[in-house]
């Protein structure tokens, strides 16, 4: 008999205290885990930030960088051309 008494007195001084304490336990671990879930989103903002300034940079530069490959590409086109025709080229020697 006495311990099922014991055990309710437990069961009813633990809730108790569990009431009285909760708060501050919430409080305690929701605390750490708000400033950890706050320096997570600056982190990410800053990398989106930085990320975002670099494609704009490339965004910028883009259009000279394809008039360099532009260039390159005629450059190319032109010394193919007059490799592929002169009396010495490729295709004579092939065809002789």
């Amino acid at each position: 008999m006495r311990l099922p008494i014991a055990f309710s007195i437990g069961a009813v001084l633990g809730a108790g205290a569990a009431i009285v304490f909760a708060p501050k336990i919430n409080e305690r671990i929701r605390r750490p885990l708000v400033d950890r879930v706050n320096r997570g989103i600056e982190r990410g903002q800053a990398k989106v930030h930085k990320i975002a300034g670099q494609i704009i940079r490339a965004a910028e530069q883009a259009p000279e960088k394809v008039h360099h490959i532009e260039d390159a590409v005629d450059a190319s086109v032109r010394a193919l051309k007059k490799n592929s025709t002169g009396p010495g080229s490729l295709l004579n020697r092939a065809a002789s």
